[in-house]
């Protein structure tokens, strides 16, 4: 049996961690499954990963009530929880992990403020993935003051804080029981698996490991019974962590101004859909330097009437896009999206718009391009050809094109990737009709 639990995550989240080799297992509880039966929680799990999310909580505070105290004793021995609290009700969290004086969660904290505890073994993950903080919530009704990174909590003992709201009320907790811990952290969304892979990876100890039998504490470790050797290299200890943790917060920094400064922009193209979706392509075509690429709502912006495409491409530099839409060669760009397959009418729009610009602009020198983003709440790489045959031999028949946003996308990897030239782009997604594929 595996020795490591997930509860109530999803199949891609042990397919992610089962291909780091671990040894997992996937289990429900009720209030996910909407299931009215007993959790078993496997003897062999070492260390269990719940995320809590809400779902099915209301009116069900009596469900798994009974996991708790056998799961308790496991916890003694050694074992070790680890919740990601992402929403619900708080006996979704003591039914599983047993009771906990004052546990609130009712207000979210800002996670753009949290504030980590510098000493804490969790203090690493927290910095790196703090932008990623979905959901944090104040998880006593009483702040701690400035610096007070631990808390009494009736016959729980004490509770070490990893983390506080800016306010001072603590929004990640750790507790220790007997020789094993758990460990309450807010959600990270998508990121929770990326937190459990550092903690396996790392091989994090959540907790402080136990007093030696001499009866010594923690205490026995601070600076004013060390030997000068033994504190060089405590402080040398501390000093390649803060500079471990500044060089990764950094490269955080730079990630996230790379992302904001185009690459999220490119992302759209493969999970967006309407307006953003629109943009995301427009913004694309424009990088593939076409003589005027015109976003035709824009353009329409001061007029009353049905836009119909959503953009326009012009060879060549004319005069003005006016001059340039009677006199120049066109393509005409339909944007559209869906979890599914193209529609044959979405594609039927192709010729239809195409000769409504013809006779509009008296310029038969057009040709449309429908480009699609669909299956859009699927791995782009996983994806089938959105577009039928018949589909495909209707757009050859017409001169018309099909291509989808990952193509495109692809296609401006490569590009950037010194692949293929812009020119090159251009050209096929130009002189191409039915299905287009970039070649590269």
């Amino acid at each position: 049996m595996a020795k490591i639990l997930l509860l109530d995550f999803d199949d891609t989240d042990k397919g992610h961690l089962v291909s780091e080799k671990y040894d997992v297992e996937l289990k429900s509880t009720g209030w996910r499954s909407g299931k009215e039966e007993p959790l078993d929680i496997p003897a062999e799990s070492e260390i269990v990963f719940y995320q809590v999310n809400g779902q099915g909580g209301d009116g069900r505070s009596q469900l798994h009530a009974e996991v708790h105290e056998a799961l308790g004793r496991r916890v003694e021995g050694g074992a070790r929880i680890v919740c990601f609290i992402g929403g619900g009700e708080v006996h979704q969290l003591t039914n599983i992990i047993g009771p906990l004086e004052r546990l609130q969660l009712q207000d979210v904290a800002r996670a753009d403020s949290i504030l980590f505890n510098p000493r804490a073994l969790f203090h690493v993950p927290f910095e790196r993935f703090k932008p990623f903080i979905a959901k944090a919530y104040k998880l006593l009704p009483e702040a701690a003051g400035e610096g007070i990174w631990e808390k009494a909590s009736g016959p729980e003992g004490k509770l070490e804080i990893l983390a506080k709201s800016a306010d001072g009320y603590p929004v990640s907790l750790l507790m220790g029981r007997g020789k094993g811990s758990i460990l309450l952290l807010p959600s990270f969304g998508p990121k929770n698996v990326e937190i459990i892979d550092y903690i396996l990876k790392d091989n994090l100890p959540l907790a402080a490991e136990p007093v030696a039998e001499t009866g010594a504490g923690p205490w026995i470790e601070h600076e004013d019974y060390l030997f000068p050797d033994l504190k060089g290299l405590f402080v040398r200890k501390e000093e390649e962590k803060r500079r471990h943790e500044h060089a990764l917060a950094e490269i955080d920094r730079e990630i996230r101004e790379m992302k904001a400064g185009g690459q999220d922009e490119y992302h759209k193209l493969l999970t967006a859909e309407g307006t953003d979706l629109g943009k995301a392509v427009v913004n694309a075509l424009r990088y593939l330097d076409w003589g005027k690429t015109v976003d035709v709502n824009d353009y329409w912006k001061k007029v009353i009437r049905n836009k119909e495409e959503d953009a326009w491409l012009i060879e060549g530099d004319g005069p003005s896009v006016e001059a340039s839409l009677r006199k120049q060669s066109l393509v005409l760009v339909l944007v559209r999206a869906g979890k599914a397959w193209a529609t044959d009418d979405e594609c039927a729009l192709l010729q239809k718009f195409k000769g409504r610009r013809m006779q509009e602009f008296d310029n038969t020198r057009m040709k449309a391009v429908l480009i699609g983003n669909y299956f859009s709440a699927t791995d782009a790489k996983a994806r089938s050809n959105p577009f039928s045959a018949v589909q495909i031999e209707e757009a050859q028949k017409d001169g018309n094109g099909l291509l989808t946003t990952y193509e495109l996308f692809k296609a401006i990897k490569a590009e950037k990737e010194d692949r293929i030239t812009k020119a090159d782009i251009r050209g096929q997604i130009r002189d191409k009709t039915g299905l287009i594929t970039i070649d590269f």
